[in-house]
């Protein structure tokens, strides 16, 4: 879960920060994407 909010916030950020205006969220096929690479790096 880590490395999902990690990439939650690194898109938070290349949107400036825009929480206010637009809701920033990342695509399930990503987060898949996301806790596998993580889960292959650490076994």
């Amino acid at each position: 879960m880590g490395a999902i909010y990690h990439a939650l916030l690194d898109e938070i950020e290349r949107s400036d920060y825009q929480v206010l205006n637009q809701r920033i969220a990342l695509t399930p096929l990503r987060k898949l994407w996301i806790a596998w690479k993580t889960w292959v790096r650490n076994s």
